[in-house]
C-alpha cells in the first residue's frame, strides 16, 4: 500500500520531519530566552530575518535582533510557556507556523522558584520558517500580543 502525497507533492514522512522540525524551533526559542542564551537565539533566525513586534519597527537581520534581546534586562526569571501551534508545510524547504505562548516574569533575580503573580501576556506569533539541510530557522516572526498585564504589574 503507497501512501498519499502531501498536496505539495512531498512525501508523507517529509512533510512529518518538517513539521517536527519547526515545533523544535518554536520550543528551541522557547528554551533560549528562557536561558538567555543569546547566541542560541540569534542562530535561531536566518542571517536576513524579520522579527516584527508589536508597535515597533521591524528588527531586520541578526545583528538587529541580537541588539534588541541584549538591551533588555536580564535581572529576572522569564518564562515563555508554550501552547498550541500549528504548522502547514508549503514547500520542500519552507514552512509557515502559528503559534501561542504564555510569558512569565518576575524582576529581581533569578533565583527558583520565583514569586509568581501570574502571567505578564499571551502571545500568538505568525511564522515563515525555512529549511536549510538539516537546519530550521525562522525567516520571519510577527508577534501578536493578546492579553497584556498592566504595566505596573509586569517584571521589566
Amino acid at each position: 500500500m503507497s501512501e498519499k502525497m502531501h498536496e505539495t507533492g512531498l512525501d508523507p514522512l517529509r512533510v512529518l520531519r518538517i513539521k517536527t522540525g519547526c515545533a523544535d524551533l518554536i520550543a528551541r526559542y522557547a528554551l533560549a530566552v528562557n536561558r538567555w542564551d543569546l547566541d542560541e537565539f540569534v542562530s535561531l533566525w536566518t542571517p536576513d530575518a524579520v522579527w516584527q513586534r508589536p508597535g515597533n519597527a521591524p528588527l531586520e537581520g541578526q545583528d538587529a535582533i541580537r541588539g534588541f534581546m541584549a538591551a533588555l534586562s536580564t535581572e529576572r526569571v522569564l518564562r515563555h510557556v508554550n501552547g498550541a501551534n500549528l504548522v502547514t508545510v508549503t514547500g520542500e524547504h519552507e514552512a509557515r507556523s502559528w503559534s501561542q505562548t504564555t510569558v512569565y516574569a518576575t524582576a529581581g533575580s533569578w533565583s527558583l522558584p520565583a514569586p509568581f503573580s501570574g502571567p505578564d501576556m499571551v502571545v500568538e506569533y505568525e511564522d515563515r520558517i525555512v529549511v536549510d539541510g538539516d537546519r530550521f530557522r525562522f525567516a520571519r516572526r510577527d508577534t501578536t500580543v493578546v492579553f497584556s498585564a498592566p504595566q505596573s504589574t509586569r517584571a521589566q
